[in-house]
């Protein structure tokens, strides 16, 4: 395996946000298997960096393209397109939805049932990531890179969101 291959070359895909993580998952564990640093212990030194340096490649494409957020990104960037992970999109609808999401997260605490309050709003971030991960494949796949980074950023809010309400779950019932 040569050592300047893309994300997706290392797993032998066509560059695509939709990808087939059972698949990507058994091609992982046999790359690991293949390249594993310790099958080279009694090779010469220089194989045995080689081992080293595609295993780091081999684990640093498995956790590109296991996230949908940074497998986004990644396909964003060998198009060319960089979206730093600070900037936000200039959609003032989505805008005014980020905030009202932020403020429910905020006044969880508060409401009567806090559990049930968070159940719906994780399930809500749930539907528009899935829906705008589908947004995402549509544009991308359509070669309209404007419209794909913008989504790109919204997913980037959204898997935000979603950490930050797994982290105030945790907070709230894992005592």
């Amino acid at each position: 395996m040569a050592t300047n291959l893309n994300h997706f070359e290392v797993f032998g895909l066509q560059p695509a946000f939709a990808v087939d993580r059972s698949a990507l998952a058994t091609r992982y564990r046999e790359l690991q298997r293949e390249f594993h640093p310790d099958k080279y212990a009694s090779h010469s030194e220089g194989e045995q960096l080689l081992a080293i340096k595609m295993a780091a490649q081999i684990n640093e494409a498995h956790t590109v393209l296991r996230d949908p957020v940074q497998r986004a990104a990644y396909l964003l960037k060998l198009a060319g397109v960089d979206v730093p992970p600070e900037q936000t999109t200039k959609d003032t609808e989505f805008l005014m939805q980020q905030m009202m999401l932020r403020e429910r997260l905020e006044e969880v605490r508060e409401q009567p049932d806090p559990a049930a309050a968070l159940d719906e709003l994780s399930a809500e971030a749930r539907g528009l990531i899935s829906s705008e991960e589908q947004r995402f494949a549509e544009t991308y796949d359509g070669g309209d890179l404007g419209a794909a980074e913008d989504s790109l950023r919204k997913l980037q809010f959204l898997a935000k969101l979603e950490k930050q309400i797994d982290e105030l779950e945790e907070d709230l019932f894992n005592d």
